[in-house]
């Protein structure tokens, strides 16, 4: 058994450590509840997935080889896990165990510096609890792991049952707070936050009556309630991504045709507001993501398609009224799940999806034709193709 190392800045000494093996588990790794697909500062790419042994891994190699999984066990672990990559291409990492003495969720948190290496010790942040309540409340929703790509500050945020919306944060040197509040008022569905660059941390959270509140942090710790609206939510689909300094987008699926609607809060600059970007039929979460296309900054979308198969889609960021056109991405011959989109070393898009059996897959953009125009699928990062994964 390897163990992490309690190394490089922002490490927490005397922290729990846990296993590292490679070793796969009986149920298959499953997509965690964010973006899970990055680019380290060398160029190489690495998918992430949750089961019930910890976190899965999948490190690529060489340009278009991929290695594992490989599994990076945590003692009691819930199976929930957020990740959010730094400016830097540090990935960090949080998600739930539950301790050996009480069964009670404790949030634990990592990070891993370079492509490839081992995680650093986790580090317990203890059962979140508001200040001065009974340490006994339940998470109903996160962790959350955000990252300010200014300052290296690191924030990690739950509901509770009972208690609201709480954060705890590390500073840039590597110093955990305490757990603060961001708004005592309860939401039992999914919290989305997110921090665009530039901006102050922003929280959107659904209530029992399905109004949905977006809170914004206001200076010295206090936090405003900016934005209130009814929208229908299918719980579980929604994500969130930077599409300008200081902006942040957020989608979610609309539970009645599954299409994907897109929000923006008014500005000096935009409009903002509801934005439907098409895509009825889909399942489950979007991936998000930016990337170059044809000279011109994208905003990429991907999805499980009614069909059960990969469907992409992209336009120009934050132009959702010129219209999305969605593309499948040919069948891999397995139902998908959790397509992610990113951009390799070399600056062509991929996407990443998980099979029934946990199995990677992947599909590569062909820089040598226009357009959205993918090669065909591989499976765990082998060279070993399936079907074409088509053109969009």
């Amino acid at each position: 058994m390897i163990r992490g190392r309690n190394r490089g800045r922002n490490a927490d000494l005397g922290s729990p450590t846990w296993g590292h093996t490679a070793v796969r588990d009986e149920e298959p790794a499953r997509a965690p509840s964010s973006r899970w697909l990055f680019t380290g500062g060398d160029g190489r790419m690495t998918a992430y997935a949750t089961s019930a042994a910890g976190v899965v891994r999948w490190t690529e190699t060489a340009p278009g080889t991929f290695d594992g999984p490989t599994t990076v066990a945590v003692e009691g672990w819930d199976g929930r896990l957020s990740l959010a990559a730094s400016a830097e291409g540090y990935v960090y990492f949080a998600g739930l165990r539950r301790s050996a003495e009480s069964g009670a969720r404790h949030v634990v948190v990592s990070t891993q510096y370079q492509t490839g290496r081992p995680l650093i010790d986790w580090h317990d942040l203890g059962r979140p609890a508001a200040a001065g309540a009974e340490a006994d409340d339940e998470v109903v929703s996160g962790p959350v792991v955000v990252v300010n790509q200014v300052s290296g500050s690191v924030h990690v945020l739950v509901s509770l049952r009972h208690g609201g919306v709480l954060r705890r944060s590390r500073t840039g040197d590597g110093r955990w707070g305490r757990w603060k509040t961001v708004t005592p008022q309860t939401y039992p569905g999914q919290l989305t936050a997110a921090m665009p660059t530039g901006g102050p941390l922003e929280v959107l959270a659904v209530d029992a009556a399905g109004t949905v509140d977006r809170w914004v942090g206001a200076g010295g710790g206090r936090f405003e309630l900016r934005d209130r609206f009814g929208m229908a939510l299918a719980d579980g689909t929604q994500t969130a991504l930077e599409t300008a300094r200081k902006r942040t987008t957020y989608l979610w699926r609309y539970p009645g045709d599954g299409s994907l609607l897109a929000w923006r809060a008014r500005s000096a600059k935009d409009a903002g507001g509801v934005l439907p970007l098409g895509g009825a039929g889909g399942v489950g979460r979007p991936g998000v993501g930016r990337a170059t296309i044809g000279g011109y900054d994208c905003t990429v979308l991907a999805q499980t398609g009614a069909h059960g198969g990969a469907e992409v889609t992209a336009y120009v960021t934050e132009n959702e009224g010129y219209g999305t056109w969605w593309a499948p991405l040919g069948d891999p011959g397995t139902p998908v799940h959790a397509p992610q989109p990113g951009v390799d070393g070399a600056g062509n898009l991929v996407v990443a999806a998980l099979d029934g059996t946990g199995a990677l897959l992947l599909a590569r953009q062909d820089p040598g034709q226009d357009g959205l125009a993918f090669g065909p699928w591989t499976r765990e990062g082998s060279h070993a193709p399936s079907a074409g994964a088509g053109q969009g």
